[in-house]
């Protein structure tokens, strides 16, 4: 497959999701019923020509999908025009009896992504972001001391794993980045593997001095919509936090966490992709990796019953950010976590020549 064949294939299956025959979906349920697991985890994170991919496959709008996951006796491939496009799924972690078992998943080979919190501060009708599907199934984080027990069992397991968390913000960004901070403490008396980790900027700026010497490695603050008054409309609880102080906080955190070791992500699909561009040129001249992933309508959000990204918008402005991801020498595999997973995202591929 060329590169150019890649970048379709895979910018197709992020946003259009893959539909299931009925041998497929009947193996998964049994195999793999995580992948069902709707408001947690909304898509499969797969392995296709060495590149990563996280493929909605239990959304309705993945079922008209021109993609299609089967399986016979070689093992699960993606059907597309025709053509067979084997895939690999990432390997079920070990277990440990813990709550690490339901809240871990590998999200890459060598990456773990875990989920403590899915209450968030902003899950009101008035306030929710419209593009999120996340379904609250506990009332408050797990305890620190419970969580971080089950992540020291796990890493006998796998020591040389990267931890990447993320979750909804819980009460508020200071109060969300505290609980990070009493965590990421907890693992670095028996850990030293890199953490990333996702969360809204904190109104008090000092609490990525805190991050950072509480252990964490890499910290993601995702602006997600550009436009101020744009996101007022889309995320109306969370643009309370401006484009202006998600600057400064990104500004920061490069300062204490170091250049290319801080990103951001954008929707591409519900904003104009001029916005997207324009802001890719600040971030990444500032030393914040950006990300664009693809707006998807997922059942419980509420904008599903809109269009999906269309891929080639996608493709164009990831070749744009992959230009300047050179320029800037931000290289993908030089941040641990979600950047250096991609599997949202095709910038990481259109990085390469």
């Amino acid at each position: 497959m060329t590169r150019n064949d890649f970048l379709h294939f895979k910018a197709g299956l992020l946003c259009r999701g893959a539909a299931l025959s009925a041998d497929s979906r009947k193996t998964l349920e049994s195999e793999h019923p995580e992948f069902f697991e709707k408001g947690f985890i909304d898509a499969v994170n797969m392995n296709v020509n060495g590149s990563n991919i996280c493929v909605s496959i239990a959304e309705g709008f993945s079922e008209k999908s021109e993609f299609v996951l089967e399986k016979d006796c070689k093992g699960y491939y993606i059907l597309y025009k025709n053509e067979r496009c084997d895939v690999r799924f990432f390997e079920a972690l070990p277990l440990t009896g813990t709550v690490v078992d339901d809240l871990a998943r590998l999200h890459a080979d060598g990456c773990i992504n875990i989920w403590p919190s899915t209450n968030c501060c902003y899950d009101k009708p008035e306030l929710k972001c419209k593009f999120c599907s996340l379904l609250p199934k506990t009332l408050e984080p797990i305890d620190t001391d419970e969580l971080s027990y089950g992540i020291k069992l796990l890493m006998k397991k796998v020591p040389t794993y990267t931890l990447n968390f993320s979750g909804a913000t819980f009460i508020s960004p200071d109060r969300m980045a505290e609980y990070w901070c009493e965590l990421f403490e907890k693992i670095r008396r028996f850990s030293d593997c890199p953490i990333a980790v996702e969360l809204a900027p904190p109104s008090d700026l000092t609490l990525i001095d805190k991050l950072k010497k509480s252990g964490a490695t890499v910290v993601i603050m995702n602006i997600e919509v550009v436009d101020n008054e744009l996101r007022r409309k889309i995320c109306p609880g969370k643009s309370a936090i401006t484009l202006e102080h998600y600057h400064k906080a990104l500004k920061k955190a490069v300062e204490v966490f170091g250049f290319g070791q801080v990103s951001s992500v954008m929707i591409a699909g519900i904003q104009p992709a001029e916005d997207i561009k324009k802001e890719c040129d600040t971030l990444s001249e500032a030393g914040v990796f950006p990300t664009i992933m693809p707006f998807r309508p997922l059942d419980d959000c509420s904008l599903a019953e809109m269009k999906a990204c269309d891929p080639e918008s996608l493709i164009e402005m990831s070749e744009y950010l992959g230009a300047l991801l050179r320029k800037y020498r931000l290289a993908p595999e030089c941040q641990e976590g979600c950047t250096k997973c991609g599997g949202c995202s095709i910038e990481n591929d259109c990085f390469k020549q």
